[in-house]
């Protein structure tokens, strides 16, 4: 049986609710992964007694694995491939800033040093637009939004991630669900980013009416 990720919070709530168990827990559950992600989740304290069993039997600390990290030669990039529990691989993008480094208009750079993440939301696309390597690939997978936020606890294990952009593989509008829902982790503890600082980029589709706009 697969294992669910613990950011996958509609399954997580769902559990809970079964089990008589308070949302106002799962935040605590998701402090701890984001500061252990090679824990376990018998370690989280301050839990109902109730909550240990459905988290052993059904969830993960991590359902994902880091497959590989590679740094840019300026060391401000560093690309990182997600290995999906289904064997399937996905690459999330860490891209540092640093106004030290270079001029803008003759001027030193503005701004401080932080880290913008780039995040895959499936694993290939359907639109196959041409300009772009994941097009050719066609879609083969639709990420959770726990695998999509799983992205950012590996990504927070190299870098301070002030910044998350929805530029990776896939096409964020067609898997709209699990994109906002990741977002909505994101917005909250422990993570806390800012609305203003996550950006998702679209090709222009619709998902209300499930169709690509020209």
């Amino acid at each position: 049986m697969a294992f669910r990720s613990v950011f996958d919070v509609g399954a997580l709530k769902e559990d809970f609710d079964n089990a008589g168990i308070s949302f106002q827990f799962i935040p605590l559950i998701w402090k701890h992964v984001h500061q252990n992600p090679n824990g376990n989740l018998d370690e989280v304290h301050s839990l109902p007694s109730a909550a240990y069993p459905i988290l052993r039997s059904k969830f993960k600390v991590m359902t994902t694995s880091l497959s590989s990290a590679a740094d840019s030669m300026d060391k401000l990039t560093t690309k990182l491939l997600i290995r999906l529990q289904n064997g399937n691989l996905v690459e999330t993008v860490i891209m540092r800033y640093d106004p030290k480094l270079g001029m803008y208009d003759g001027k030193p750079r503005p701004g401080v040093q932080r880290s913008t993440l780039c995040v895959s939301s499936q694993v290939g696309c359907k639109m196959a637009c041409k300009f772009c390597a994941t097009g050719t690939m066609g879609f083969k997978y639709n990420l959770s939004s726990g695998e999509i936020v799983e992205q950012l606890v590996h990504a927070s294990c190299f870098s301070d991630i002030r910044n998350v952009v929805f530029m990776g593989m896939g096409e964020p509008l067609n898997n709209y669900t699990a994109v906002v829902e990741a977002i909505q982790i994101m917005l909250g503890s422990p993570f806390r980013l800012s609305p203003k600082r996550i950006t998702v980029s679209t090709v222009g589709w619709d998902h209300t009416c499930n169709q690509q706009v020209s």
